[in-house]
């Protein structure tokens, strides 16, 4: 399994392909397209031809979903949300612009719904949804048997934001108790920043030491 991580969007949030291999011909996803100008993402994907099987989204927020429907047009595939983040979802034009000032259609609704304890793969790469909802209601990490995409809920050194409309500092405290039971070898892959791994993040990330001793 091969990923490549872009920084795309103001806001700096990484979007990532994953594929079977490098070979031409690959069967590919999309995670989080977070931006309408994707051309270093459609670069990368078309130089090698991979066939993209679907676009699977972490979470609503706009700097994850701008570019989905754009994704579907140009590939013809399904894109994956979980239903709780439909509210914010259908807010993306409102929220873009008011974080960035620019003006946006609004996005066409999700193809499919993806909720806890659902698997979704690739190429025989199993993926299990872990409902996380705390930074936004319907956040989700895709947790394969190597690594991890946790989009908003998980950084290196932090967690997501709780102050934002939608957020909850309560349901972000119980979905980090709740992952606690990750593997320290699990590699994450998060929505901003760079990748770390599960061990690390136990160790040295405060949120979740504070989750791990039962909050404060």
């Amino acid at each position: 399994m091969e990923i490549r991580r872009f920084v795309v969007s103001p806001i700096q949030a990484n979007c990532y392909v994953l594929s079977e291999s490098l070979d031409k011909g690959a069967r590919a996803v999309i995670v989080d397209p977070g931006d309408t100008d994707l051309t270093q993402v459609f670069t990368y994907i078309d130089d090698h031809e991979f066939k993209v099987e679907a676009n699977w989204n972490t979470h609503a927020h706009f700097d994850h979903v701008l570019g989905v429907d754009i994704v579907r047009d140009k590939y013809h595939c399904p894109s994956y949300l979980h239903p709780d983040d439909q509210g914010v979802w259908d807010a993306t034009p409102a929220s873009t612009q008011q974080w960035i000032q620019r003006n946006v259609e609004p996005l066409n609704a999700p193809d499919e719904y993806y909720r806890d304890g659902d698997t979704v793969n690739l190429a025989g790469e199993v993926f299990t949804i872990w409902h996380t909802p705390g930074h936004s209601p319907g956040g989700v990490c895709l947790v394969g048997r190597e690594f991890a995409l946790t989009g908003d809920t998980l950084f290196r050194g932090t967690v997501g934001r709780t102050d934002l409309p939608k957020a909850s500092p309560g349901a972000m405290d119980a979905s980090l108790k709740r992952i606690l039971e990750w593997d320290d070898n699990l590699v994450i892959y998060p929505g901003h920043g760079e990748s770390t791994t599960f061990g690390v993040e136990r160790e040295h990330n405060r949120f979740l030491r504070i989750a791990a001793r039962g909050g404060e």
